[in-house]
């Protein structure tokens, strides 16, 4: 099933015993800029908790020349994508050759490297959610929500025992969609997701 944003607030206010909202644009309803604001900031901070496979991309960056002031001992600068959101890894090649020297500064990395590729998290649309991921993130969205629409203690005390148990099931449901690989020449070490192969 594939989520909106309206239907994942709309969720999170029913597990606050709120009035759900079916016109967002409504000037005169004062809690629609809250709960807008409130999802706004949550949302990159759910989705970047956990190595969510379906969060995952690969990029490849084409650096520009390092002619600024700034981190002088780099010859290269690349630009990071705009759906970034948190980095797992940067690589100087196809084959996955961890890159060792870099700096990151705000949407800059900065490297020797003339290509740099990065395994990162992304920001997705709420199409892409899984159901046991929007079951989570209702609870965590209404966490942030009950202090500014009712303020009641006792829902608070109830969403913060139920959260980590979606959490988990929601983590676990996520890492048996996305088998383990073994590393070559030893099969007790295992990692998540592919290892090798082009980007």
């Amino acid at each position: 099933m594939a989520f909106t944003a309206a239907e994942i607030k709309n969720l999170a206010l029913m597990e606050l015993n709120h009035e759900t909202i079916t016109d967002w644009t409504d000037s005169s309803n004062t809690d629609i800029p809250i709960i807008n604001t409130q999802y706004a900031l949550a949302k990159p901070i759910a989705i970047s908790m956990y190595q969510w496979s379906w969060a995952f991309k690969y990029a490849e960056l084409t650096g520009s020349d390092n002619t600024g002031t700034q981190l002088t001992k780099y010859k290269k600068k690349f630009t990071l994508p705009t759906d970034f959101i948190g980095y797992l890894s940067c690589y100087t090649n196809e084959q996955l050759s961890i890159l060792a020297d870099y700096v990151s500064v705000g949407d800059t990395i900065y490297s020797n490297s003339d290509k740099l590729y990065i395994k990162y998290i992304a920001s997705v649309e709420e199409s892409a959610f899984p159901a046991e991921f929007v079951d989570w993130f209702k609870i965590f969205l209404a966490q942030r929500l009950n202090g500014y629409l009712n303020g009641d203690m006792q829902r608070q005390q109830l969403l913060n025992s139920e959260e980590p148990f979606f959490f988990r099931k929601a983590k676990n449901i996520d890492s048996k969609r996305n088998k383990h690989d073994s590393l070559n020449g030893n099969p007790l070490l295992w990692v998540r997701g592919k290892i090798g192969g082009s980007i």
